[in-house]
């Protein structure tokens, strides 16, 4: 059911996607970034915004500590599995993978740790504690205001 808690998480986690989207293009190889990161990214905060964090509005601001850092943890996996999908579908599209559909599979999860491991920035991880943290307790507040 739509509440004002949900439409705030909504919003508020799509435009920290959008941000945190535009200050990881930067770390990808040569800056250039797949053409879809902005609006995949700003769409799974969005969604994230919607079903975690804007669920869970108008139980106070501490648990809202802990449902921020979890949206952004799950806004972090989701990002970095679809961007590690996305280069599995180019390269099994390109045929580079001569054992099958288990090593394609497998290789989604190789590809999610080398992402990893490139986007281990200073910047982009305290961006996204900090930004998490703060876009849950303007959730909650719109949660508590407008129940």
């Amino acid at each position: 059911m739509p509440t004002a808690g949900r439409l705030a998480g909504a919003v508020i986690f799509g435009l920290f996607g959008w941000y945190l989207a535009g200050i990881s293009i930067p770390l990808f190889p040569e800056s250039n970034a797949p053409t879809f990161w902005l609006p995949v990214v700003s769409a799974i905060s969005l969604i994230i915004g919607w079903k975690i964090c804007g669920a869970r509005a108008g139980h106070g601001y501490n648990p809202a500590i802990g449902v921020g850092l979890t949206c952004s943890a799950a806004i972090a996996f989701c990002s970095v599995f679809a961007v590690s999908f996305n280069a599995m579908l180019s390269n099994a599209l390109g045929n580079r993978y001569r054992n099958g559909t288990m090593e394609a599979v497998t290789d989604i999860f190789s590809k999610m740790i080398d992402f990893s491991i490139m986007f281990a920035d200073v910047t982009l991880i305290a961006s996204l504690l900090i930004g998490g943290v703060v876009c849950s307790w303007v959730t909650e507040f719109f949660g508590r205001r407008f129940p």
